[in-house]
């Protein structure tokens, strides 16, 4: 036991049954110096019998080391009582995680406070500073705290009498019990889950037996992704509906709005309207038109928690905690659905412009840690509210008067804050909308012409509000010309997508169904703008799952709307997400092909020729786009149709224009169509929507150089995930990558140092790939090899090819590669142009293998489609070749549950009594159901059994369950040292992909062997038998640790 003897000051460590314990902390009476305790209430001993303190008197939490009864050592508060993040105020219960971070009840302000291991400061993770009270969101001295194995605290809440539970960060916790208590302290659960309360002043102690009720409709969890999922081909109905309110009728029923201001959704559909001139917040259950409302009260204005004053903003959580823009109170009120009254989490202080404060407000956003964006239109700037501070703001955009400079903003609006903390303000004095950068002391205009008004398409009107797509879309709602507009960030115009008979429009959302929905405010009414996606069959499936708006790349809405139900549209199941390339670890492929485009040596720029076709890519429904350089377009084609479509460029019309191309060669296509260009006569490469008119300049556009801000002749471009462009120059004889959003100049990743064969020099580079680990796998084709040059290096490693350049045909060469990617197991495939062959090359080997070999004519660029199929532009030949993958091992088998560890129970024993599962006993022969000597047997994932069969020279491998072997390495009774041979192998390891390690005893080495080559590589030695230790002596045991070590028993 060990026991926090409050008033000795000290904790013991007692023995059941002993009649005396022993002192391991303290003992030395009450002080604050860290060989003392104060008075003291809670602690905790983690797993190495560490003692945590949470000392009371002294407002901090010290940690004494196990056997360590000198000092105590500081790791949370100890600077004087208080409620500021680096303070507490009389803490009681702590609770340590496997982190070490701790989690603190601090009991005289009333919240739970979570201290980082190592961290000066805490966050307050549940509970509010210094509020008591009897809410969901409030403790009232809290006194004891547990953490369950799904990360939610549980807390005792003393002077409530009951507990709570919280996921930590939520804004609220829910009562799981509540009773007749009086002074409860300290509670714990039993080993059957049972709760035990300390019930003090009682005089007892209570259990409270565990239930776990199935989950029931009133209890459903929202939706795990709050996206509508759209089709491939989305385009936007002509039918709207009215869903709240009527047009032109003011009033405070159920069924009227006044003046609405704002609009938002929890993740159940629910709609929540700021009701302006009402004072309240009306909620409208999905598909209703009858509000109820929520926060506020209705027709009276007022400053108390329960009252609203005019309020503009609304922001709604998942769960349907609602951030109210109080605006004539100068406060954001954060209110839980349910609860009678809010508090504030920002201002609340009156008008200024102190930072404390916030001026006349009509726009907030709050992100993913309910840290809060204020739009302040009288003071012209955004601050930010960090979540738990509600002292003051921090500034992130304007704050440097009116103005229409860079550095200003004029009256701004709606706001919006993407996934990079990057700030969109609709800046609506300017008449444009600004993003500005986190950390960043000016704005870039991305829509809009500063400070002049207008009707045109590169124009807005007094915008009111922004949302941003998952394509990088902003959409402005153009409150002055009743529209909204379509701008890609940077572009010099924007769409209109909706233009409706609208008064006074000031704000928008998307809504669960992809639904546009604006508040048509002095119309006091909410408008729903439908989706439909055309054209589209039961075997369409829509793009993979996004994380922002829910929209097409070619969104638009229509114009026309009725008083009726709220739209809805059928959802369908997307399309599965792929990250790398979609291939087994056996694959190889039909040497017989199918053409999928173009026609054998016919040239021409019909939709079912090509002219010289350079590269090709798959979209995310499969649609295959191809570049054809020739003709400088690019086509697009339906799954199994050889009928293309022009979706970039324009037919035998070279040109720079940004709706031309001139001689394009390779393309790379985002899941949903956004294609990326390398417009090689340009010099320059252009992002595409598909669907688009035109495109624009993501890369170079600065004519033929060597400059940074150029780039030279260009064969080869990569997208990664974030959309940076790695761009392969030919003719400058390195890679530069351009980060997304900077179209000023690229980095220098690869090369650079002129042509040559050494590490640091690229001879014509061509094809290229970026892995998940940013590093680079270049086509090095003059050099006649692949170069992978790790993120930061200042030189390549060749991965494949001939390390002293020479082409050839031998596996272990290329002959001027144009092509790579990387599977998911790390292999390299190339497309080994002149050889005419896609050669595979598994990490670390000193050859390839052959997984194709056809008749082509100058191959330039191949692409694997969602199925695995490998497609090649077949160049001078004029058409795209297919080849449908082989998977000889493993198509029939379900990849089973990764193992950690060997199975056993902890008591573990075997039967004595064998069963022989290969080999006749006493009988060696070298037949498929016969071994030699076998010394050693291993197990791949799938259950199988590898044997090495020393006398044999050879590796077995038998299905589980049979006793008929296949020979997977070395030739039957034929020892030798060549690659394709063993000679006595005596050890044998699989690893996940199939990657055999091979003790060859008497050959001195340890190969690794690829299940299904001919042939291993050398992964130790191969110099021969030595005592140096750059060899290996007679050996007949190895350990690979982590498929990374390779341990050799000598």
């Amino acid at each position: 036991m060990y026991i926090l003897d409050t008033y000795n000051y000290r904790v013991m460590k007692w023995q059941v049954g002993d009649s005396i314990g022993t002192t391991i902390v303290n003992g030395r009476g009450a002080g604050s110096t860290f060989d003392k305790i104060g008075r003291s209430h809670g602690f905790f001993v983690d797993s190495n019998y560490n003692i945590y303190i949470s000392e009371y008197g002294n407002n901090r939490v010290t940690l004494w080391f196990n056997g360590n009864n000198t000092v105590g050592l500081l790791v949370a508060g100890g600077n004087g009582a208080g409620s500021t993040s680096e303070k507490l105020n009389s803490p009681w219960g702590i609770y340590v995680d496997n982190a070490s971070g701790i989690y603190i009840v601090d009991q005289g302000n009333h919240r739970v406070q979570y201290w980082p291991s190592g961290a000066s400061l805490a966050s307050t993770v549940a509970g509010t500073t210094s509020n008591a009270g009897p809410w969901s969101y409030q403790f009232s001295s809290p006194t004891s705290i547990m953490l369950d194995p799904y990360g939610y605290i549980y807390v005792l809440d003393t002077g409530n009498a009951r507990v709570q539970k919280w996921y930590p960060g939520n804004p609220y916790g829910i009562t799981l019990l509540a009773g007749t208590m009086n002074s409860p302290t300290g509670m714990s659960l039993d080993f059957s889950g049972n709760l035990f309360i300390a019930d003090t002043s009682n005089h007892r102690i209570l259990s409270f037996g565990l239930q776990c009720p199935l989950t029931t409709t009133t209890t459903t969890q929202p939706p795990t992704s709050s996206q509508n999922q759209i089709c491939a081909t989305a385009a936007w109905n002509q039918t709207s509906s009215v869903v709240a309110g009527i047009a032109s009728s003011a009033g405070s029923s159920s069924t009227l709005l006044y003046n609405p201001s704002d609009i938002h959704f929890d993740a159940y559909g629910n709609m929540y309207v700021a009701d302006r001139t009402n004072h309240r917040i009306q909620l409208f259950q999905s598909g209703q038109t009858v509000g109820t409302t929520v926060a506020g009260t209705s027709g009276s204005a007022g400053s108390t928690y329960a009252q609203l004053y005019n309020p503009y903003g609304i922001f709604v959580t998942a769960n349907g905690t609602m951030f109210i823009m109080d605006t004539t109170n100068y406060r954001v009120l954060r209110w839980q659905l349910g609860d009678p009254l809010g508090y504030i989490v920002a201002g609340g202080n009156g008008n200024g412009a102190a930072f404390t404060q916030i001026g006349v407000s009509y726009g907030l956003f709050v992100d993913g840690q309910h840290n809060i964006y204020i739009s302040e239109q009288t003071n012209h700037r955004v601050t930010k509210w960090f979540n738990g501070n509600t002292t003051a703001g921090s500034l992130v955009a304007g704050g440097s008067g009116q103005g229409s400079a860079n550095e200003k903003l004029n009256s701004p609006w709606g706001i919006y804050v993407g996934s990079n903390q990057a700030v969109y303000v609709a800046d609506y004095g300017n008449h444009r909308v600004v993003r500005w950068d986190a950390g960043s002391s000016t704005g870039v205009t991305v829509a809009g012409s500063t400070a002049n008004s207008g009707p045109w398409a590169y124009q807005l009107n007094y915008p009111t509000s922004i949302i941003l797509d998952p394509y990088g879309y902003v959409y402005v709602l153009d409150s002055g010309n009743s529209r909204v507009q379509k701008w890609f960030p940077g572009d010099s115009y924007g769409r209109t997508v909706i233009s409706a008979t609208m008064s006074s429009p000031s704000a928008m959302k998307i809504d669960l169904f992809a639904n546009l929905v604006i508040a048509d405010t002095s119309y006091h009414r909410i408008l729903s703008f439908s989706l439909l996606c055309p054209g589209t069959t039961t075997a369409t499936t829509p793009p993979p799952t996004v994380t922002t708006i829910p929209v097409c790349p070619t969104a638009t809405w229509n114009s026309t709307f009725t008083t009726a139900a709220a739209g809805t549209t059928t959802a369908t199941t997307p399309p599965p997400t792929v990250t790398t390339i979609p291939v087994c670890s056996t694959a190889t492929w039909n040497s017989t092909f199918t053409t999928a485009a173009g026609s054998t040596g016919t040239a021409g720029s019909t939709s079912t020729l090509l002219y010289y076709p350079y590269d090709v890519d798959f979209d995310a429904y499969n649609y295959m786009y191809v570049v054809d350089y020739y003709n400088h377009r690019i086509q697009r084609y339906p799954p199994g149709s050889n009928t293309g479509t022009t979706v970039a460029g324009s037919t035998n019309s070279a040109g720079s224009a940004l709706s031309q191309l001139y001689y394009p060669t390779a393309i790379d296509v985002t899941a949903n169509g956004t294609m990326f260009i390398m417009d090689t006569t340009n010099y320059r490469v252009i992002r595409w929507q598909l669907g688009d008119p035109l495109g624009y300049i993501v890369a170079g556009g600065n004519s033929n150089g060597a400059a940074f801000t150029q780039i030279g002749v260009s064969y080869g471009i990569f997208v990664d995930g974030q959309y940076n462009i790695y761009v392969s120059e030919y003719g400058n004889h390195r890679v530069t990558k351009w980060f997304n959003g900077n179209t000023t100049a690229g980095n220098l990743v690869a090369g650079g140092n002129g042509f040559g064969t050494t590490p640091d020099k690229l001879y014509y580079p061509w094809g290229i790939y970026v892995d998940s680990n940013s590093s680079l796998y270049i086509a090095d084709r003059s050099n006649n090899r692949i170069q992978r040059w790790d993120s930061g290096a200042a030189n390549g490693i060749t991965v494949a090819g001939d390390t002293n350049g020479n082409a050839g045909s031998f596996s272990y060469q290329l002959n001027s590669p144009t092509g790579v990617m990387v599977d998911q197991y790390g292999s390299v495939y190339i497309l080994d142009s002149a050889n005419a062959r896609i050669q595979k090359w598994t990490e670390g080997a000193t050859f390839g293998v052959t997984v194709l070999l056809a008749t082509f004519s100058n191959p330039l660029g191949m692409g694997i489609n969602a199925f695995g199929n490998l497609f090649i532009a077949d160049t001078n030949n004029h058409r795209i070749q297919s080849f449908a993958v082989y998977c000889p091992v493993t198509t029939t088998t379900v990849s089973p549950s990764a193992q950690t560890s060997v199975p056993l129970c902890s008591t573990a024993m075997w039967n004595s009594s064998a069963n022989v599962i290969v080999g006749p006993t006493g009988t060696a022969g070298n037949t498929p159901t016969f071994l030699s000597s076998p010394y050693d047997i291993n197990f791949d994932k799938y259950q199988q059994i590898y044997v090495a069969d020393y006398g044999n020279h050879r590796i077995q491998q038998y299905t589980f369950g049979s006793n008929v072997g296949r020979t997977v390495a070395g030739i039957t009774s034929n020892p030798g040292s060549t690659l394709g041979q063993l000679n006595n192998p005596s050890a044998i390891y699989v690893d996940s992909n199939d990657n055999m390690y091979i003790l060859d005893t008497s050959n001195y080495r340890v190969l690794q062997w690829q299940l299904g080559n001919q042939l291993g590589s050398i992964a130790v030695n191969g110099r021969g038998s030595g005592t140096t230790l750059d060899k290996i002596g007679l050996s007949y045991a190895m350990f690979v640790l982590n498929e990374t070590y390779i341990y050799v028993s000598e």
